[in-house]
């Protein structure tokens, strides 16, 4: 005989596209603190700061043309690390003069080539879910109970930049 799977819960999942995608890192860095800090808003139990991945690209540009010649990629875990090799790579000399013959340098943070994703596990309750966060986009996943996402939708529309 062979055992039979019993279902344990229902997982449901719910997204929120922002009617503006982030580009300023410290107003998203700050909705990241909120919602994982020891006093968050929500209640949340077990907060956890899963995968973290930073992406970005550094242009440099001739100029005298303002033809971009080279463009270097920034993929990092931790957002301090994005922050340190994004200000060394636009700050670099050798690499202005590698590159853009010149001295403009620029991070793409403000297009498509920019990305930052962020996981984050808790629980409200008895209820465990996770959070995704990018800029465009909130994911709640995985909470069986309504008012799970009831609590993180009305703490979402208290927040201009999750609209």
């Amino acid at each position: 005989m062979t055992a039979d799977f019993v279902q344990t819960t229902i997982s449901k999942s719910a997204e929120r596209i922002f009617s503006t995608e982030f580009t300023n890192a410290a107003d998203y860095d700050a909705i990241v603190a909120e919602i994982t800090g020891a006093d968050n808003p929500l209640g949340l139990a077990s907060v956890k700061l899963g995968n973290q991945s930073y992406k970005t690209y550094i242009g440099y540009f001739d100029p005298s043309t303002s033809k971009m010649n080279g463009k270097v990629q920034v993929t990092t875990s931790a957002r301090s690390d994005y922050n340190a090799a994004v200000a060394a790579l636009i700050g670099s000399t050798e690499m202005k003069t590698a590159f853009g013959r010149g001295d403009t340098a620029e991070a793409s943070e403000i297009d498509t080539d920019a990305t930052w994703n962020v996981r984050i596990s808790a629980m409200l309750g008895k209820d465990r879910f996770s959070i995704s966060f990018n800029r465009k986009k909130m994911v709640i996943s995985g909470y069986s109970l309504e008012t799970t996402k009831e609590a993180v939708e009305a703490w979402a529309d208290t927040k201009p930049g999750l609209n």
